[in-house]
């Protein structure tokens, strides 16, 4: 037999080689993660994970060699992530399972600081339809032009309140959806990539409704039609109405579910004669936020007699008014 003069090397076939293990990441920077590959791979996949490998998210799904024993690709580190148990992973498309490397240890991602919301952060309580300031600082590193958006879900989905502004403060007026689960963010118009969201979640209250009319004074006739009306934009959802002939103490429904349109047409029931009368008008999504007329009206009945009216004495032939 004959044996090898000396020892030679068998290489695996992916050396992750940067990031490695201990280094700080920062979102929004590129960060080139690099590696060592063996000449019979060409194609590969980059993931990173947050949780020290229990799961993965993918940086690229396929990214073909140049033919270099070492290979880099620039990553843009996602913004808004923090880790202390972060790794990454490079793979064989061909063979995910048997040829892949990941880093020696653990790094830190961090999220960028370019911006920070200063207002709201979370903890406050702001009535829908209020003007409030939005604030935030920022770094030189910022482009000094921003987009606002609002969530009323903790982040699940965000809708724009303003794009393209300046400065470190905007005043907002409120939308009318009440939340416990508020957040802004303010976002580089510039580079997206640059944003901060509220520490935590902050509040938006329902704001008190306002009826119009019949508001106090009017009076209606019975079975004639009658318009009931309401600002609209204090209302955040369909609405119920109700009247009442006893100033409040019982009520009769007029329409479960109504459009937010800001009026009602409605006949008056030839059975409601009063002097004691209101309207109470609800949210149909929250029954508790409501209002009622300010002062009581009157229903009066469609034909009142008012003279001859009692203990009048009346003479043949005399001409008398009714």
């Amino acid at each position: 037999f004959d044996v090898s003069d000396a020892t030679f090397t068998i290489a695996p076939p992916i050396t992750v080689t940067s990031p490695n293990g201990a280094e700080n990441l920062i979102g929004c920077a590129t960060v080139p993660i690099t590696f060592a590959k063996s000449s019979c791979i060409s194609n590969f996949a980059i993931y990173y994970s947050t949780n020290n490998g229990t799961s993965w998210n993918t940086i690229t799904p396929f990214l073909g060699s140049n033919g270099l024993a070492n290979q880099t690709y620039n990553w843009q580190v996602p913004n808004g992530v923090t880790s202390n148990q972060a790794l990454i992973k490079v793979e064989d498309i061909g063979y995910p399972t048997a040829n892949f490397d990941v880093s020696n240890a653990v790094l830190n991602i961090n999220p960028s600081n370019d911006i920070t919301v200063t207002s709201p952060n979370g903890g406050q309580t702001w009535q829908g339809l209020s003007t409030q300031a939005i604030t935030w600082t920022n770094l030189p590193s910022a482009s000094g032009q921003y987009t606002l958006q609002y969530s009323l879900n903790n982040g699940s989905t965000w809708s724009t309140i303003a794009t393209n502004i300046t400065g470190n403060s905007y005043n907002w007026n409120v939308v009318n959806s009440p939340s416990t689960t508020c957040l802004i963010k303010v976002i580089d118009y510039l580079n997206n990539c640059k944003f901060d969201e509220s520490n935590a979640v902050f509040t938006i209250n329902a704001p008190q409704p306002l009826l119009t009319a019949p508001n106090g004074g009017e009076t209606l006739q019975v079975q004639c039609l009658n318009t009931i009306t309401w600002n609209a934009s204090t209302f955040f959802s369909s609405v119920r109405l109700d009247y009442s002939l006893d100033n409040g103490v019982t009520w009769t429904n007029i329409t479960s579910s109504t459009s937010n349109d800001g009026v009602q047409n409605w006949t008056v029931p030839s059975t409601a004669n009063s002097t004691q009368c209101k309207i109470k008008i609800s949210n149909t999504a929250d029954l508790n936020i409501f209002d009622v007329s300010d002062a009581t009206f009157t229903i009066a009945p469609p034909v009142t007699v008012t003279s001859p009216n009692g203990g009048e004495n009346l003479i043949g032939c005399a001409t008398v008014p009714i």
